[in-house]
């Protein structure tokens, strides 16, 4: 999907209970193997950073597109989870939830973050490479599959200096 830039630019709020019914739906539909709703229940208890991502609609009203969770923790953050609606892949609002989760990370002074993806996720590693992440090491079958599991690709990001 080509970029549309009337669709504007995706404003971030704290995600709270009363959106779980919406990030489980883009949660699901973009998942072979999605977090439960009891997984984001955890990480708003937890103190992670749990964002979602709105565009208005034309009758003025505020839709999630999609979210991001942040864990931090002394210097280093680890990004948990960044999902856009299907419908909006290829609409740059991934990699505005990246960028935005990179900020609030260095405004925690975490110097690193950190974060595992599928070998098989060509266009979340395109994105965590245009944006400086870098791999340093394997998680053996890391992420359930059909068959079996798969393997975790762990990036790296350095955040000091930037």
């Amino acid at each position: 999907m080509e970029a549309d830039p009337s669709l504007g630019a995706i404003r971030f709020r704290a995600m709270g209970h009363v959106d779980l019914e919406s990030v489980m739906k883009i949660e699901t539909q973009s998942y072979e193997f999605p977090w439960s709703r009891g997984t984001f229940e955890d990480c708003l208890a937890a103190p992670y950073e749990c964002w979602a991502g709105e565009l208005g609609d034309r009758e003025g009203r505020n839709e999630i597109v999609g979210y991001g969770i942040l864990q931090v923790s002394r210097d280093e953050a680890h990004l948990l989870n960044v999902c856009v609606r299907n419908q909006l892949h290829g609409c740059g609002f991934g990699r505005e939830i990246v960028l935005f989760l990179i900020d609030r990370a260095k405004a925690q002074r975490a110097t690193k973050m950190f974060l595992e993806v599928r070998p098989s996720n060509g266009i979340a590693r395109a994105l965590y490479d245009s944006v400086g992440f870098r791999q340093i090491g394997v998680r053996k079958g890391y992420y359930p599959a059909f068959s079996g599991r798969e393997d975790g690709l762990v990036l790296a990001l350095t955040l000091d200096g930037e």
